[in-house]
């Protein structure tokens, strides 16, 4: 019997919270704001590998633009909520696949893609060992002039250190400095890690080299604050301002809530 993890349980209503949510969408069009320059500088369509893709949100997306997509996660729950999606779409480019990170390596061993892609942390859950042979997996697994497109979050966060700092909760305000943290909904708990963006980028070694990072969530507050801005508006659209000023900035990215950070596949 498979043990239920905080994401099977959360997938039912993850959209409305995590998807629809104002501070979610704001902090998704800024992941967008860096992906779709990527992608459209290759030049051509793209066969991508998406981890950690919840309820398919960013894989049907991808799909929609023409790119092929196989999207993957862990939960059996989040699995059956992005195919029900696909289904309904009847989209050819686009199918769902129930794999866990020690299952990439085996079940994509002999597919090539051009991009591995993984939006709002889902690499988090994986510690520094797993992420080392993800990165052997995924060398093996993309073309020679393969990326890596992550959103991680960052070890330091500046609007949790306030938030939780101004309601005097040390040991929550800095929980992302802690090596060990779970992730806990209904009595189901899973780890969870946080990593610089440099720290983050040597875990690849050999395999793969930094190109660049930009920082998400710098100005714009994180998803459980979306209640603390009900009501201010204007407030969120001089942070969404000033995420597209400042918060655009390479420089600030172990500063915000999460980072995107693009790896690319070492030559040999």
């Amino acid at each position: 019997m498979l043990t239920r993890t905080p994401f099977d349980i959360l997938a039912e209503t993850y959209d409305e919270n995590f998807v629809q949510s104002q501070t979610a969408q704001l902090q998704r069009d800024k992941v967008w704001f860096h992906l779709e320059p990527f992608l459209k500088s290759r030049g051509r369509t793209l066969r991508i590998l998406e981890i950690n893709c919840g309820t398919g949100e960013d894989a049907i997306r991808l799909a929609k633009m023409g790119h092929e997509v196989v999207g993957t996660d862990a939960s059996p729950t989040m699995i059956a909520v992005s195919s029900k999606k696909a289904e309904t779409l009847g989209m050819g480019n686009l199918r769902f696949v129930q794999c866990s990170f020690n299952e990439i390596g085996s079940k994509f061993s002999k597919q090539k893609f051009d991009l591995v892609f993984s939006n709002f942390a889902g690499i988090n859950c994986a510690n520094s060992s797993e992420i080392s042979q993800l990165g052997k997996n995924f060398c093996t697994m993309l073309r020679p002039d393969g990326h890596l497109f992550f959103v991680v979050l960052s070890r330091f966060c500046l609007w949790e250190l306030l938030y939780y700092g101004i309601q005097i909760q040390p040991r929550v305000a800095f929980r992302r400095w802690r090596k060990n943290n779970l992730f806990v909904i209904e009595g189901h708990s899973m780890p969870v890690y946080y990593y610089s963006p440099r720290g983050f980028a040597k875990l690849f070694n050999p395999y793969f080299v930094h190109d660049r990072s930009y920082p998400v969530g710098l100005f714009l507050p994180p998803t459980y604050m979306e209640k603390s801005f009900a009501g201010h508006q204007s407030w969120l659209n001089k942070l969404n301002k000033w995420e597209y000023g400042l918060g655009k900035r390479s420089a600030f990215s172990s500063l915000a809530d999460h980072y995107c950070i693009i790896l690319k596949k070492e030559s040999v």
